[in-house]
């Protein structure tokens, strides 16, 4: 029996973007009919011959026939609230999972996904909605990916590590065994993160130590201390 090809929407259409429709034609289970993007200068252009042809959600809400949205924002926070957006409209989100990346099939992904082309997920491993394991990254055993974290190109996850809701593991960086990066923290490319790293705390260096703090925040956590201020 022959399965129908999911018609998807890709929103973004930036450098991130590109790599996300990159990724998608490259299946052979789904068609991408259209770009969404934010800024109407590039209405009607198209990224490898996908139109970009939607600014926000309002159209699609009107009667385009999609059966999902893949969110390719490479920065944690704006994607959280495509991704946000997108569900309280009722519309389904898409995972983009480039054919050549090694996904084991006792992992488990949640929705809003992307693992991008050579990328590698052993078993055990949880992904949370809308996070992001980039090109060539490496994700051991038993990870535990947070909500819209993201793992750079060619960055390694021993087994056992926990990244905590929009924390940054950056290109190359190395985490051995069972640490934690908490959420909202960052590490910098190349590191060698050999402790835990502390929440909205940013490391660095070979071994990793603390060089700064990371204060960015979800736009909605910072709509609910407005209000508890008020």
């Amino acid at each position: 029996m022959r399965h129908r090809r999911q018609k998807l929407i890709v929103w973004g259409a930036g450098g991130h973007g590109k790599v996300v429709v990159d990724t998608l034609l490259a299946r052979n289970d789904c068609d991408v009919i259209g770009i969404i993007d934010d800024d109407r200068s590039k209405m009607g252009k198209s990224i490898f011959g996908v139109p970009i042809r939607f600014c926000g959600l309002g159209e699609i809400l009107q009667g385009v026939s999609c059966d999902g949205i893949a969110v390719a924002i490479g920065d944690n926070y704006a994607r959280h609230e495509k991704l946000h957006e997108i569900k309280k409209c009722g519309l389904k989100l898409a995972n983009a999972i480039h054919p050549s990346a090694h996904i084991s099939p006792f992992a488990e992904l949640g929705e809003g996904v992307t693992i991008l082309a050579g990328a590698i997920v052993n078993p055990g491993t949880i992904i949370e909605d809308g996070a992001c394991v980039n090109t060539a990254a490496s994700v051991d055993h038993d990870n535990l990916l947070g909500q819209c974290c993201h793992i750079f190109p060619n960055a390694t996850l021993a087994g056992g590590v926990r990244v905590g809701d929009f924390a940054y593991v950056g290109s190359g960086a190395v985490v051995i065994p069972n640490l934690v990066i908490h959420k909202y923290s960052y590490v910098g490319a190349g590191a060698a993160v050999t402790k835990t790293v502390a929440e909205g705390v940013i490391v660095g260096g070979v071994p990793a130590v603390p060089i700064g703090r990371q204060v960015r925040r979800p736009l909605s956590q910072q709509r609910g201390a407005a209000y508890a201020e008020n």
